[in-house]
């Protein structure tokens, strides 16, 4: 029986069918693991955890099972090997947003254009991180979410603690705020999951969301005035 097994352009190039995975923050091409993770990232997110296997996981990688159990124990450790550099990645997204000048929306702004702009870049990576965040309980191994929750959220905190000090939020208008902006951070992942091809935000967009939750729909945009 032929095998359909995806083979490699060449020893040192990864299959066609993944050279478009993109995983933010990995940048050897040539690594067989890239090959593996970026295969399983695909899979994942097309299929999900329990509906992919080892076999189409090496077969799309077009390497060996012995290759992959070199770098992983099992179809499991690649998973939570996958979500450890996902949350990595947030973590150091939102650390260079914090680091960056700018007053409480200019902050904000540049936090959710950073999410936005990487999530645009990764939909595959972002559509397996939404089957771990939102899939039903037992879909995928146990993992704690609740550190991702909790960063973006403290994170939120201690720029609105920056728009109190500067007059620009008072202090019992905060929860809701973090409400609002947790939503619209949802919201740019639905619009990326539904229709990755033609993405419906861009920097304008998310400035003028920022400004909304602060200032109310009844401010109006100056460009919808005239």
């Amino acid at each position: 029986m032929a095998s359909n097994r995806v083979a490699p352009t060449n020893r040192d190039s990864a299959p066609a069918s993944i050279s478009n995975v993109h995983l933010p923050g990995i940048l050897d091409e040539k690594d067989k693991k890239v090959w593996i993770l970026r295969a399983a990232t695909r899979l994942f997110a097309n299929r999900g955890f329990t509906g992919t296997t080892v076999r189409e996981i090496v077969e799309m990688a077009g390497v060996t099972k012995p290759t992959l159990y070199y770098y992983f124990k099992n179809k499991e450790d690649l998973f939570i090997n996958l979500m450890d550099l996902a949350m990595r990645i947030f973590s150091d997204i939102i650390d260079q947003s914090l680091a960056a000048p700018g007053d409480m929306r200019e902050r904000l702004i540049n936090l959710y254009t950073s999410i936005y702009e990487i999530f645009r870049a990764n939909t595959d990576f972002l559509r397996f991180m939404n089957c771990t965040f939102y899939g039903p309980q037992g879909a995928t191994p146990p993992y704690d979410l609740g550190a991702a929750h909790d960063s973006l959220k403290n994170a939120l905190l201690e720029v609105l603690r920056g728009g109190i000090v500067e007059g620009d939020l008072v202090e019992e208008n905060v929860r809701p705020i973090i409400l609002l902006l947790m939503g619209f951070m949802r919201n740019m992942q639905e619009i990326l999951v539904s229709d990755p091809v033609n993405p419906h935000l861009d920097p304008s967009d998310i400035a003028m969301a920022i400004g909304l939750i602060f200032d109310g729909p009844r401010t109006l945009p100056a460009k919808l005035q005239q």
